[in-house]
């Protein structure tokens, strides 16, 4: 499912930005509403929008969004091993996983030839209910190798997610109310606001020593 969105999340916007780079080549401003109404008001005056600018900006913004996507279009075949690994065909395709996902190529092409003739996983990839419960009952003595490439692949998208989740955490920390915090207190905000531990406030609050806190003048 999380392979299936990140492919269809790219590839929408990958046509979305087409889409309005055509349109601006051509001064048609029907996805940019703003652009649109501005003409409306230039029309008497027969002044027409130069969209040069805006083509060079998108175009950047597409060349970034293009490389910022080439290390996952470069690892779509690993994604595929990850899906189904009975799929793969080693012996005319080669293995679909390169470097740095794989650190021995020869050990591993060979574990995947064993795993393809595994009737017992074949069956259970067909009536699992995701793929990562089918990874998770990969062994790793048997497959030490195919285990290690897939913890890997899967990781991508949790760690994904954690800087993600970081970034929007810090972004409502700092705000432009709190813009003095000290790179060390952001640090230390960040992790509490972050971390799935939970405090036990009780036990904390007992080792504190009461008669050691000064006690306001009245």
């Amino acid at each position: 499912m999380l392979l299936k969105m990140h492919h269809n999340c790219s590839k929408q916007c990958r046509e979305q930005g087409a889409l309005g780079l055509a349109d601006l080549q051509s001064n048609n401003f029907t996805h940019f509403s703003c652009l649109e109404k501005i003409e409306a008001s230039l029309i008497e005056s027969e002044i027409k929008i130069n969209c040069d600018d805006y083509v060079l900006k998108l175009e950047f913004l597409f060349t970034d969004f293009e490389e910022r996507f080439r290390d996952l279009k470069a690892l779509k075949p690993s994604f595929g091993f990850l899906e189904n690994p009975f799929l793969v065909n080693v012996i005319e395709k080669g293995c679909p996983l390169s470097h740095p996902i794989i650190t021995n190529k020869a050990d591993l092409e060979i574990e995947l030839l064993e795993l393809l003739e595994d009737e017992g996983l074949k069956q259970f990839i067909n009536n699992c209910p995701s793929i990562l419960e089918f990874w998770k009952h990969i062994s790793i003595l048997k497959y030490p190798n195919i285990k290690n490439c897939a913890v890997k692949l899967i990781s991508i998208f949790g760690t994904t997610y954690s800087c993600e989740s970081l970034y929007s955490t810090m972004k409502i920390i700092k705000s432009k109310y709190r813009s003095n915090l000290t790179d060390d207190h952001l640090t230390e905000l960040l992790r509490t606001a972050l971390t799935s531990i939970q405090p036990d406030l009780k036990k904390l609050t007992k080792k504190v020593d009461t008669k050691k806190i000064p006690r306001k003048q009245n």
